[in-house]
């Protein structure tokens, strides 16, 4: 399995997490909407966030990376902007 694979699906499993008790049924798609389909508010999405750090063992408040909560609309933006996360905060020489 690549990484991207395995990035994707923990951010699917993170969003799952985070969804409020009466969507835990939706089924969640790259294309599904955070807010609108899985009733993800404000905090919902700062529970995700957290959530995700603590997944990839990452600090976003130590990274030179600014996150627009509002670009985040969708599962698959979740997944992209993990992506750039990841990929940033690995070590430049690969190590």
């Amino acid at each position: 399995m690549d990484v991207d694979t395995t990035i994707d699906k923990t951010i699917m499993g993170l969003i799952a997490e985070s969804v409020p008790g009466k969507f835990k049924k939706t089924l969640i798609t790259p294309e599904t909407h955070l807010r609108r389909e899985l009733g993800m508010d404000s905090i919902g999405i700062l529970s995700f966030v957290f959530r995700f750090e603590k997944a990839f063992g990452i600090d976003l408040s130590k990274m030179n990376f600014k996150v627009d909560m509002a670009e985040i609309r969708t599962a698959g933006d979740a997944i992209g902007l993990a992506r750039k996360i990841v990929e940033q905060s690995r070590p430049a020489d690969g190590v």
